[in-house]
């Protein structure tokens, strides 16, 4: 007459099965169970279990776990249908009334509107909406593990250098969660190639903090931290590890791309001079008249850059799709986007700080002569950089493999040229261009959602991300972030697609990078709400009560009746 489920409780609560008394099959789901990446959420946990278990007889939740949990989850739960206050119960369970008297309980005052208000103010702030009600729930804790010996990875980084993109940086942080001094080898990977060997020993409980300054290469940009048995252990340091997730950390360098680029002015030193402070790029230089001419012979020399500047000049020829353009001063119906007005003596005041080419960039205290204000369109994934109160002065879009700058001024009537402002707007530029938007990308925590930008998908709606082992999932895009649940430590590799074209691609690392869960030391007790929890005693089987046999044993009464009177001539 019993009946289990099984689920699984990692960072996303999974019922495994439904209520089933077929044991080998429960016996089979648990073997086949298989552990995620993320962090066990407890509370997810139990409110589900006691949701499952709501209305049946002789509720039973058996927690089987190492009880390394968050002390906010543990205090979470309610035993007696009420909080300790006597004011709410969790989710579900009817607020029981404070008695007459007590300091909690929320007195009638005159509608003088002040008192009435903090008096309900502080009754709500006293009450437990988020506890759990545990009500008649028999909870038992099975614990698991047999030491706390471990080592992990809690941190990794790494970013390149502003001014230098050649070089790089990287943060490692190491934690021994044991009780014994531990030796472990601390390798960094450049992709395969191992850059730095370094045995390193920890004290019980020590944390090791490590910076590695002016690295040269990165080639791969795929970066590793691993731990790996140490070859020559000082004597008494520990070897052993049984938690292999947190010995391997990755994380991503922004990619390195050497850009050409093309400036099309008349001669505007302070351009040509803005331009010198970015290694990464090599400037050419052509007048309006031989950018033109270039491209009425067929375009051998323009079309061989990455992007083109245009200064004070709008072209009726555009170059190859393949290069990225800047405008300043656009004018006439060729502008890249429509001109409505001009506006004279214009302030920035407001910059898109969610568009990497304004990262850094201050514009508040530059003046300007006028500026042209542009008309823009969000369904063609046209977006302002820098406004006028509600008037556009610079803009960005994506047109298909192009990307596409516009601002509405002359660098002859402003004094922007003058500011450090105007190299970074422009490094942030050609940055934006190449995909090396960003010095530092962000590593990622499983057992998150996580938000990733996608620039240039308006219009789509999901994109397919490729998860560390080769399996495919589709996440949906919304407001241009791709939204998933990680469950895997790894590096991901996020694709948009539109008309079977690749709109925009982008990778990220995931790792554990949590002292909580790298924590692995076994607790024999649990407390939990205030109890301490019993480990399961032997089960006694409960007997079935279902109506139906009761039914067949009286139809079986009555034909054994009906045959005994029959053979005896009683009814016949």
């Amino acid at each position: 007459g019993d009946s289990a489920m099984i689920m699984r409780m990692d960072g996303q609560t999974t019922p495994l099965s439904r209520f089933d008394s077929d044991v080998p099959m429960l016996k089979r789901i648990v073997d086949a169970a298989v552990a995620s990446d993320t962090p066990a959420d407890l509370r997810r946990a139990l409110s589900a279990a006691a949701d499952a278990l709501r209305e049946r007889r002789n509720p039973l939740i058996i927690l089987v776990g190492d009880g390394a949990y968050r002390d906010q989850d543990l205090g979470e739960i309610i035993w007696d249908g009420a909080a300790p206050s006597g004011l709410v119960g969790g989710a579900g369970v009817a607020a029981t009334p404070p008695a007459p008297g007590d300091p909690a309980r929320p007195v009638a005052l005159p509608d003088d509107g002040g008192d009435d208000i903090k008096a309900r103010t502080q009754t709500f702030a006293e009450k437990r909406l988020a506890a759990i009600d545990l009500t008649h729930i028999d909870v038992r804790y099975v614990p698991v593990g047999q030491n706390g010996d471990n080592v992990g990875v809690v941190a990794f980084n790494a970013r390149r250098y502003i001014a230098d993109k050649m070089s790089y940086e990287i943060f490692v942080e190491v934690q021994n969660f044991g009780k014994e001094p531990a030796a472990r080898k601390l390798v960094l990977y450049d992709g395969d190639t191992a850059i730095d060997v370094n045995t390193v020993t920890l004290g019980p409980g020590e944390r090791l903090r490590k910076i590695y300054p002016n690295l040269s290469g990165g080639t791969d940009h795929r970066m590793r931290a691993v731990l790996e048995p140490a070859t020559s252990p000082p004597p008494g340091a520990s070897v052993s590890d049984r938690f292999e997730l947190d010995d391997t950390a990755y994380a991503l360098l922004p990619r390195r791309k050497h850009q050409n680029v093309l400036l099309v002015t008349k001669d505007n030193l302070y351009l040509e001079g803005a331009m010198l402070v970015y290694e990464d790029i090599v400037v050419w230089k052509m007048t309006p008249e031989e950018y033109e001419a270039d491209l009425a012979k067929g375009g051998a020399v323009v079309n061989k850059n990455d992007a083109a500047v245009f200064d004070d000049y709008t072209p009726t020829t555009l170059p190859a799709p393949s290069l990225n353009l800047i405008y300043f001063n656009p004018t006439g119906d060729q502008s890249p986007f429509p001109i409505t007005r001009t506006l004279l003596n214009p302030r920035v005041t407001e910059t898109n700080a969610n568009q990497p080419v304004m990262r850094w960039v201050g514009l508040s205290d530059v003046h300007f002569d006028k500026t042209s204000v542009f008309r823009l369109d969000a369904s063609k994934n046209e977006v302002a950089l820098a406004l006028s109160v509600r008037d556009p002065m610079i803009a960005a879009k994506r047109d298909g493999a192009r990307k596409v700058i516009a601002a509405g001024f002359s660098l002859a009537g402003t004094d922007l040229t003058l500011r450090v402002a105007f190299p970074l707007l422009l490094v942030n530029s050609l940055d934006w261009f190449a995909g090396d938007d960003s010095d530092l990308i962000t590593t990622y925590q499983t057992g998150q959602r996580f938000r990733v930008p996608m620039d240039g998908t308006a219009g789509i709606s999901e994109a397919e991300v490729a998860l560390p082992g080769g399996k495919k999932a589709l996440a949906p895009l919304i407001d241009g972030q791709a939204n998933f649940y990680g469950t895997t430590v790894g590096v991901h590799r996020i694709t948009a697609r539109a008309d079977g074209s690749v709109v925009a691609e982008i990778e990220l690392a995931a790792n554990l990078a949590n002292p909580t869960e790298s924590d692995i030391a076994p607790s024999t007790e649990l407390n939990l709400g205030g109890q301490t929890l019993a480990a399961p005693a032997g089960f006694v089987p409960t007997h079935r009560q279902e109506l139906w046999l009761y039914v067949v044993l009286a139809a079986m009464a009555l034909l054994a009746l009906e045959w005994l009177t029959y053979h005896r001539r009683v009814t016949v």
